[in-house]
């Protein structure tokens, strides 16, 4: 399971606005989903992997409940959130899928 320093450890409940969803490989190698935003005191929040999404709802690996708050990032807040992002991911290339996933609900 891809747990480096700044994911969540135990399940909470949360809103994430400038949110999108990044394709990345787990420590086994798995290509996973996780969701990335923006809490409201201004932290980014990237979740464990994603389990179920429905509607505005996310539910993680972790049993965290999130909830989406207005559209997907715009491309200048996923660049914004960048340093931040990769970082948490210690390292590991990740790939936007929102728009691909969403399409999907």
């Amino acid at each position: 399971m891809l747990s480096p320093i700044g994911f969540p450890t135990s399940p909470s409940t949360a809103t994430l606005r400038g949110w999108s969803i990044i394709e990345v490989d787990d420590d086994d190698g798995h290509r996973v989903q996780l969701l990335v935003g923006m809490l409201t005191d201004s932290r980014l929040r990237v979740t464990t992997q994603i389990e179920e999404l429905e509607g505005w709802q996310v539910r993680t690996r972790s049993g965290s409940t999130y909830t989406l708050d207005g559209p997907p990032a715009t491309a200048e807040q996923l660049e914004e959130q960048r340093t931040r992002r990769d970082a948490l991911l210690a390292g590991r290339d990740a790939v936007d899928v929102t728009k691909y996933v969403i399409r999907q609900f």
